[in-house]
């Protein structure tokens, strides 16, 4: 699994490099905040990288240690770790060990302190502990009283060698040698009780791939369950549980200020989709993210989503001056400023399907030229290939005389010599056609996007004109489900409950022709079909509105013809 590992962050005021790594959310409490920061103290990249990995793995055996069940360790390892307290103490003095007068001073501090646990615990209770998390060890009190002495004992040691020196008699100290060196106890290590993270996403990332679907998404979907690892702190499935999860989404909601739609759209449907799989291949007996959700309020929406009649005046407009004004921009680039707004505007395509147009797309078919958009040559959503008839504006225009004259390969960037590279190149342009859209054109409005707004337009205009949904974009080998296609007519139920009922509404979304037709359905099924009109006497006995009742029966509706339209005869026979 190729993970994004934590690295160093650089402070932009300063250019001092940082370590910050989020603290677990089952060590948070115990731990006492939420996140460790801390400086490097280097603005050398090179040099930051080498102590964020010492760091790093301090902080890990602190979480170690954090987590460790209490235990004993015996005196041996005892006397090693109060021999840290010594030499510490040694090194830090060892050329400028200071006046006579303060060690004597020191010593008799050591001696009053001796035989009072009150007095040796605040002295040595904190370098005690901070020895402990460096180590990533756990022990009991009557361990950590132990440690608390024998750190006590090196102190008087220390303090009595570097009396010595403060009066220049720097000769080594015979019983130095007394502290062991420090071996943690071996203990056999315990073999993980189940899959981890990596392992179920290895297992998607295999399927995903062998369906010939996009690198993009293992490359996504890893970054995704990178961010609930760094979360937890550990990738043991069994030890995640849904409350950690609900935790994490509302985590990257109001400390990394993500949108509700993205939490749940992309990290909470990656980590689903991956859960998901491991369940229905019995890699996991739970699912952890099955009930867990991320509300989205309703988009505040002040305009439409799709350019208006000048704005898309304006762009095409300087779509057609691209070549006369002066510009830095590549050439292939001004072709793609050049030709993409043209042919969004008259296809509803996706900028990027056609910055990844070939010559050998364009055909001829019963006398129309058309442009075929196809996965062979990138990334088509869904995966489907489709066939664009040519404007006869663009034809006028002159883009199939632009096509026809160009050399064969991709027609608005060069040099891709792998797929990926390909992909990559697609990509490059359309996000240089949306700097364009902003910094030549002007469109500056945030409540668009410079390229995807060609779409929303062309279906605007196109449901205006009462033109078939089918041939505006909505694919119907998308629908994989009753629900889906419920939601896409707009039949799916809405709650509208309040602290003293619960009730579903209407649904006003969807496709709203779609929508007409169920409703004019329902309606007749109700004056006519005696069924339904057994269902809906039913239902008003029961209390229910007229309202409410239309909105039952379009819902059955929608089975019915999904099961009549969308599932294949073989599958609908067993249904």
């Amino acid at each position: 699994m190729t993970l994004i590992m934590p690295r160093p962050v650089k402070d932009p005021k300063t250019g001092i490099y940082y370590i910050r790594v989020r603290v677990p959310a089952d060590l948070t409490a115990s731990f006492g905040r939420a996140e460790v920061s801390k400086s490097l103290r280097t603005r050398e990249p090179a040099e930051a990288k080498e102590r964020f990995a010492t760091e790093y793995a301090a902080i890990q055996r602190r979480w170690v240690a954090l987590r460790a069940a209490p235990e004993p360790i015996p005196l041996k390892q005892i006397v090693s770790l109060a021999g840290r307290v010594y030499q510490r103490l040694m090194v830090t003095l060892e050329n400028e060990p200071g006046e006579s007068s303060i060690w004597e001073h020191v010593a008799r501090l050591n001696e009053q302190a001796t035989g009072d646990e009150g007095a040796v615990e605040r002295w040595y209770g904190p370098t005690v502990d901070e020895i402990l998390l460096e180590e990533g060890i756990a022990i009991d009190q009557a361990t950590r009283k132990r440690l608390i002495i024998e750190a006590h004992r090196a102190w008087e040691q220390a303090t009595e060698q570097l009396h010595k020196r403060s009066q220049g008699d720097f000769s080594p100290d015979p019983n130095a040698n007394r502290f062991p060196e420090w071996a943690p106890e071996k203990k056999p290590s315990k073999t993980a009780s189940g899959p981890t993270l990596s392992d179920l996403f290895d297992r998607w990332k295999k399927d995903h791939l062998t369906n010939g679907k996009p690198e993009n998404t293992v490359r996504d979907f890893a970054q995704k369950l990178e961010a609930l690892k760094d979360y937890l702190g550990h990738e043991d499935v069994e030890r995640i549980s849904p409350r950690e999860i609900s935790e994490w989404t509302d985590h990257l909601r109001h400390e990394r200020g993500l949108s509700p739609k993205t939490v749940s759209g992309k990290y909470l449907a990656a980590v689903k989709t991956v859960f998901h799989l491991a369940r229905s291949k019995f890699l996991i007996e739970r699912d952890p993210a099955k009930d867990v959700s991320t509300k989205i309020p309703p988009k505040v929406k002040s305009r439409s989503s799709g350019f208006t009649e000048e704005e898309a005046r304006q762009v095409l407009s300087a779509a057609n001056r691209v070549f006369e004004q002066p510009s830095n921009m590549a050439h292939h680039n001004k072709l793609a400023c050049r030709w993409v707004p043209w042919i969004c505007a008259y296809s509803g395509a996706r900028a990027g399907e056609i910055t990844q147009l070939r010559k050998e797309d364009l055909t001829v078919v019963n006398g129309i030229p058309q442009l075929t958009i196809t996965p062979e040559a990138g990334s088509v959503k869904a995966g489907m290939y489709r066939n664009v008839p040519a404007h006869p504006h663009l034809q006028e225009i002159g883009l199939l005389d632009f096509i026809r004259s160009a050399k064969n390969g991709y027609l608005l960037h060069f040099g891709s010599s792998t797929p990926a590279e390909a992909v990559k190149r697609s990509g490059n342009a359309r996000d240089k056609i949306a700097v364009w859209v902003r910094d030549s054109v002007g469109i500056t409005d945030l409540r668009i996007q410079p390229n995807h707004a060609w779409r929303h337009r062309f279906k605007t205009v196109g449901r205006n004109a009462d033109i078939a949904p089918e041939y505006l974009g909505d694919n119907p080998d998308r629908i994989q489900s009753e629900a889906a296609l419920a939601k896409l007519c707009g039949v799916c139920p809405i709650p509208a409950s309040s602290g003293k009922t619960s009730r579903m509404r209407l649904n006003r979304g969807g496709n709203r022709l779609a929508n007409a037709a169920i409703y004019r359905v329902a309606i007749v099924r109700m004056r006519d079909d005696q069924r339904t009109k057994a269902y809906a006497a039913r239902r008003t006995s029961e209390g229910k509105t007229r309202r409410e009742i239309v909105r039952c029966i379009k819902r059955y509706i929608v089975r019915e013809i999904y099961r009549a339209l969308c599932v294949p005869p073989t599958k609908a026979g067993h249904a």
